[in-house]
């Protein structure tokens, strides 16, 4: 197995793996933007991942605002702000206390007003202009362009910084071909990428060897592994079940509606 870059283009053999430029070995944490919390959130990384260099996305438009609600939970989760019992239904956190992230402690708002309730039943309410919330902070972290919509067609944010997209890519893609081990942040985003149905669109199947098959399978037995410690690995693994949840529903009730229109 080869490792790539975001280009494509095979770099060097296993277990090194050169950054966006071509100099130096790629970490398994982004560095930018700075936020409150050190570094960019999962969904804004995610949210990088699947959004191309002219500002198209990469995955279903019904599954990206959805997966992106889910990567808060994610996030939340890992830090003891959200939980999702037995009973797959929102349980109250081991520490319900703010983060100082205006958009994470939003999500922990909403999260904590819907504990009894499925995740994927509150998940959509999260979504609700998280994208737009999310590019204007890459915006502003200088990462991508906002450019706004007229005459009721929507916004664009096409990528101003790939080499910031670069790095996220990298990294992941440094877990999904083998060449580095995942972790809280790069299993969760490969996470996200399943639930949201776009690993092939964001990871080609011909950069790393793969049939399309293989390289869903290969993320599939990567995102199940206990990638994290033991009371974190099991409440973002809980996060994700219930984002493909919510996903699923989103998509089937898109697709549901839209046959339903064009057959009457």
């Amino acid at each position: 197995m080869r490792a790539l870059t975001a280009a494509g283009k095979p770099t060097m053999e296993l277990n090194q793996v050169l950054g966006p430029t071509g100099a130096g070995k790629t970490t398994m944490v982004c560095t930018a933007p700075r936020h409150r919390l050190g570094r960019m959130l999962m969904s804004e990384a995610f949210l990088l991942l699947v959004t191309t260099e002219d500002g198209k996305w990469l995955a279903n438009s019904q599954a990206v605002p959805i997966a992106l609600a889910g990567g808060l939970l994610a996030e939340l989760a890992a830090n003891g702000r959200a939980a999702v019992d037995d009973r797959g239904r929102l349980a109250p956190p081991v520490d319900p206390s703010p983060l100082g992230d205006p958009i994470l402690d939003q999500a922990l708002e909403t999260f904590l007003q819907k504990v009894g309730k499925k995740p994927k039943d509150v998940l959509g309410t999260v979504a609700k202009g998280l994208g737009d919330e999310l590019y204007e902070r890459l915006a502003t972290a200088g990462i991508v362009e906002i450019h706004r919509g007229r005459f009721l067609r929507p916004n664009r944010f096409p990528v101003r910084n790939p080499d910031a997209r670069a790095r996220v890519w990298d990294d992941v893609a440094a877990v999904l071909g083998g060449t580095a081990a995942p972790d809280l942040r790069t299993g969760t985003l490969l996470g996200l990428a399943q639930a949201a149905g776009a690993v092939p669109a964001v990871f080609p199947p011909e950069r790393f060897d793969m049939s399309k098959k293989d390289l869903i399978a290969r993320a599939k037995q990567v995102t199940e592994r206990d990638w994290a410690s033991g009371a974190v690995s099991r409440a973002v693994h809980d996060a994700q079940v219930a984002t493909v949840a919510a996903v699923t529903a989103a998509v089937t009730a898109a697709t549901t509606a839209a046959s339903i229109a064009a057959s009457s």
